[in-house]
């Protein structure tokens, strides 16, 4: 096995189908896992996946808490300790992986490469055709473009271009496409349990972190490793992402790379 996916997941079993449907047509079938990182313990999510355990072409592990508000930094971690693999692939559940995307991970994987792709925004009307249909072949940049969907050089699969005409995003990793090595996740104590609502714990603050290791370099996968996010209202306020930012700035003044509230419980 040479990948775990981390699927990010609460409360929509419609996208959480979807994307298992996706894994199934993975062309690095038999090399990876995948770990539904559910912030939340659900019985429907242990129904759907009682099915989808007997019938993926993957191993499914199912990490779960109580749902007690926003904990995705928690139940991220829970994932990094069951994973079975190194390389450590996250998507959010609302991301549809392309059918090349773990396989395009593993190829790039390299020791201390962190790793990062971003996203084609789905439309509404293509989500719903999504939902009725199941039909994952409509996520191409032609359907993409008549629906209204946004991000759309997000979607074009170019896997042969060289990094230099790559465009460096400032803000480098998404919680939502990115994928680290497990010996660094460990090396900075994981997710910083201390955020407690969307935007920046799950990202941006393990970007800063993993900056202070040696021998870090950070790896752009545009062209290579698509998702596609599917459309839903927004579900946080500007001010809760405020709030997150200021406790970010907070923290790289202290200089912890290493979390106290990890994986491990610091003093």
């Amino acid at each position: 096995m040479q990948a775990s996916v981390v699927i990010s997941y609460y409360k929509n079993l419609p996208n959480l189908a979807l994307i298992l449907q996706a894994l199934n047509q993975q062309t690095a079938r038999g090399n990876f896992e995948a770990i539904i990182s559910e912030d939340d313990a659900a019985a429907e999510t242990i129904e759907l996946l009682h099915h989808w355990k007997m019938t993926a072409q993957f191993p499914i592990l199912h990490v779960s808490q109580p749902d007690d508000g926003f904990r995705k930094c928690k139940a991220l971690n829970n994932a990094v300790k069951a994973a079975g693999s190194d390389l450590m692939i996250f998507i959010d559940g609302d991301c549809i992986p392309h059918p090349k995307f773990v396989e395009q991970y593993i190829q790039a994987k390299k020791p201390g490469r962190v790793m990062y792709g971003r996203r084609a925004m789905l439309s509404e009307k293509i989500s719903q055709q999504l939902w009725l249909t199941k039909k994952l072949e409509m996520l191409n940049p032609v359907s993409l473009v008549a629906t209204g969907s946004k991000r759309v050089e997000e979607a074009l699969y170019l896997p042969f271009v060289p990094q230099k005409f790559k465009i460096k995003n400032k803000d480098r990793l998404l919680g939502c496409n990115m994928a680290i090595n497990k010996k660094d996740l460990m090396a900075i104590n994981g997710f910083d349990e201390d955020y407690i609502a969307a935007g920046a714990g799950e990202d941006s603050d393990l970007e800063w972190r993993l900056e202070a290791l040696e021998n870090i370099s950070f790896y752009s996968m545009k062209f290579q490793a698509i998702v596609y996010h599917i459309y839903h209202p927004l579900r946080f306020t500007p001010a809760m992402e405020r709030l997150n930012y200021d406790i970010l700035q907070q923290k790289i003044q202290a200089g912890f790379y290493a979390c106290k509230n990890g994986l491990q419980k610091l003093p």
